[in-house]
């Protein structure tokens, strides 16, 4: 008994020296990664482009992103060829590249088209433009501009939270417009529906960065934004970054008004007196506060001012 049980404490060391090797040196942690399927290359991973995620939504399929600054594009799936059936009247009729005989019927490809869309830069907190039609197969490349953005899926009841098997284009920095070209990611619709975006950074959903492809009349773009403002913001999109609302624009436009008429029905403008000393004009003149517009007037076209003061000198005791 005494051999044995100095054999296993002998023996237990190498046990353990084995374990150990079996996990050391540490595996890279990338079990929070996802493979990119479609074009890429069997563990290629999506850390590589700048935190996109697919998602599993099969309403829309991202096909590329890249960058920027001349960087080499990644593809991330191929795109999907739709096809539809024709059949041709009296005439031959062409469908995108390819023409259908006379009274023939035959499957080809839609011709599918291009939308670009700019995600912020000098429009401010907006995508230009902020609503599109596409037909399945249309590819929609956002282009980032401007200063760090996202085009990230989400549903129209809660417009700046992230859906479910939503795809998001991650952050795509562009610190004052230096990455030139601009980054960009590339998708294409595979549905009919509304689709939903916003912008994940932080502020920017609740001031009305939201962006929506194929609206209804039942459900409008302006009704997506106005929900993201009510739901995330503190009131509503303001003109001077770009994003106001026609309830935005009117109610400054009304309290630009109402500040204007109280400021010329209750005070006016007092000139004070000038002396010349030294060759130099030493003038004082008082402003009412009521000359001044109301905070919420202020903005493009409307101007403020701050508080000063007199010295002693020219006071009159």
């Amino acid at each position: 008994m005494k051999y044995a049980a100095a054999l296993s404490l002998a023996v237990a060391p190498l046990a353990i020296a084995k374990a150990v090797n079996n996990v050391y040196p540490p595996q890279k942690r990338n079990g929070h990664l996802k493979e990119v399927g479609g074009a890429a290359s069997v563990g290629q991973s999506l850390n590589i482009i700048q935190g996109l995620e697919l998602g599993s939504s099969t309403q829309i399929i991202v096909i590329w992103a890249n960058p920027g600054n001349n960087a080499q594009t990644t593809t991330v799936n191929q795109q999907v060829t739709v096809t539809q059936t024709v059949t041709a009247g009296a005439a031959a009729t062409t469908v995108g590249t390819e023409t259908v005989a006379a009274g023939a019927t035959t499957t080809v490809a839609g011709a599918a088209a291009t939308h670009t869309v700019v995600v912020g830069g000098a429009a401010g907190l907006v995508y230009t433009p902020s609503e599109i039609q596409a037909a399945v197969g249309d590819m929609v490349i956002f282009e980032f501009m401007s200063a760090n953005h996202t085009a990230s899926q989400s549903t129209f009841a809660e417009p700046c939270k992230l859906m479910a098997g939503g795809m998001d284009s991650g952050f795509q920095p562009n610190a004052n417009n230096t990455v030139d070209p601009p980054p960009k990611v590339a998708m294409q619709v595979m549905t009919t529906d509304p689709l939903w975006f916003y912008c994940r950074q932080s502020g920017h959903c609740g001031k009305g960065m939201t962006f929506s492809i194929n609206p209804t009349a039942a459900k409008t773009q302006a009704m997506f934004q106005a929900m993201a403002i009510a739901q995330n913001g503190t009131g509503a999109g303001s003109a001077i970054t770009g994003n106001a609302t026609t309830s935005a624009v009117d109610s400054a436009a009304s309290a630009t008004a109402t500040a204007s008429a109280g400021a010329a029905a209750t005070s006016a403008i007092s000139m004070g007196s000038g002396l010349v000393e030294g060759g130099a004009c030493v003038c004082a003149v008082q402003c009412s506060t009521g000359s001044f517009p109301a905070v919420a007037a202020q903005g493009i076209g409307a101007f403020g001012g701050f508080a000063g003061s007199l010295p002693a000198a020219m006071m009159e005791v």
